[in-house]
């Protein structure tokens, strides 16, 4: 009877060490989680913000080339064309 007992006594101790093994590695799995979503979210801001400096870039070249900047006026006319371009596709499509 003995023996019994001392083979519940470390199947009791086993179990409440994965019991607790578990709670310590569900609360690390949350704390990734959380991690993991914030990450995101400053990715997701950072694409936000360097879409807005890229049309910010686009546009000021064009102002550039505008104004007569040397090295402007042709990334003014590139722009420009490719304007167009959209411009024109964007007609073939509604005239399908």
């Amino acid at each position: 009877m003995d023996e019994a007992k001392v083979i519940i006594d470390r199947l009791r101790a086993r179990v409440a060490a994965i019991m607790a093994s578990h709670q310590q590695l569900k609360s690390e799995r949350d704390k990734r989680t959380a991690e993991r979503d914030k990450a995101l979210l400053e990715k997701r801001e950072m694409e936000g913000k360097v879409a807005r400096l890229e049309n910010r870039v686009r546009v000021l070249e064009l102002t550039a080339g505008m104004q007569g900047v040397s090295g402007g006026s042709r990334a003014a006319r590139e722009r420009v064309n490719r304007l167009l371009r959209e411009v024109d596709k964007c007609i073939a499509l509604m005239n399908r």
